[in-house]
């Protein structure tokens, strides 16, 4: 089975008031074509904010990202996810919501 999505080293700093806040730290694993895979932990473990920056929707601080073994560096058409509580305005139709992204 192919790769399709490989991060490897992936870590991500934040700057707030108090200092800096390491939210991820060295996160590395592969996806093969046909895989399923969960991404599970506490609120505020990372989890969100992994998926944001494998969709290329917030950058990482260090690390690489490959999707289809290609290093990827923003956002790829090949890469997409859903919030887990929805986030839609409330005076637009799905179609409408779904497409304000693009």
């Amino acid at each position: 089975m192919n790769t399709i999505l490989e991060i490897k080293g992936v870590s991500k700093k934040y700057q707030n008031k108090k200092g800096e806040v390491l939210a991820l730290d060295n996160v590395n694993f592969r996806v093969k074509e046909g895989e399923f895979i969960s991404i599970i932990g506490p609120s505020g473990c990372g989890k969100s904010t992994l998926l944001s920056i494998i969709s290329g929707l917030e950058e990482k601080t260090e690390g690489e990202i490959f999707i289809d073994n290609k290093k990827n560096n923003g956002i790829s058409e090949k890469i997409g996810y859903m919030l887990q509580r929805d986030c839609l305005l409330e005076w637009r139709n799905i179609r409408s919501n779904a497409l304000l992204g693009l």
